[in-house]
């Protein structure tokens, strides 16, 4: 147990550490870029225990995953309206979402602003959104508006989350964290053998 303690300490040294350093705040940038426009990242599982750890730093944490996803959200729109047959129809089908992509189409078609702010409250990932809106060929400065703005409400959810509940987690990570470490392996386990049987 007490080594399980120095462990846990170890850890949170070099996360804080991190999440201080110029190099963590890049990472976070890279991961927010790269959820909305090409790969499936989420920038959730690296903010949360940035915020947990630095919660003075939360408005600039949550400020960089917003305006690098909002960027990156702008690529996916270039990729959708300027690269489709190229590489975006492609894209959408090596993530498996082909059958879903006229669905976010029609979407966007039908709901605009709306639904690439609501896409905030969904599990829809954004990178197919940004990708229909470039296909359905939105008007840019629409889309960048709403973009910033789901972006920042998605964000700002997880900021404030964290906030309330950011204690209480880390309470219950120190008391339960054995149960959750097998948790964790067996996950990854039960994850693997899924993908290797596909």
């Amino acid at each position: 147990m007490a080594y399980l303690s120095r462990n846990r300490d170890v850890w949170l040294r070099r996360a804080e550490a991190f999440s201080d350093s110029g190099w963590g705040v890049a990472l976070l940038a890279l991961i927010s870029f790269a959820d909305s426009s090409v790969l499936p990242l989420m920038p959730d599982l690296l903010l949360v225990p940035m915020l947990l750890l630095r919660p003075k730093r939360s408005l600039w944490f949550t400020t960089v995953c917003v305006v690098a996803s909002s960027v990156g959200a702008l690529v996916g729109y270039g990729i959708g309206h300027l690269a489709w047959g190229m590489f975006g129809q492609t894209l959408v089908e090596l993530y498996g979402q082909a059958d879903n992509f006229q669905r976010y189409r029609t979407l966007v078609e039908e709901w605009g602003v709306w639904i690439i702010i609501a896409k905030s409250f969904t599990p829809i990932p954004f990178k197919f959104i940004a990708i229909a809106a470039g296909v359905a060929s939105m008007n840019l400065v629409t889309f960048t508006v709403a973009t910033v703005i789901g972006r920042a409400i998605h964000f700002a959810i997880v900021a404030a989350l964290v906030a309330f509940f950011g204690q209480q987690f880390l309470q219950f990570l120190e008391k339960y964290e054995k149960w959750l470490l097998g948790a964790g392996v067996l996950a990854a386990i039960c994850v693997g053998v899924v993908f290797s049987l596909r």
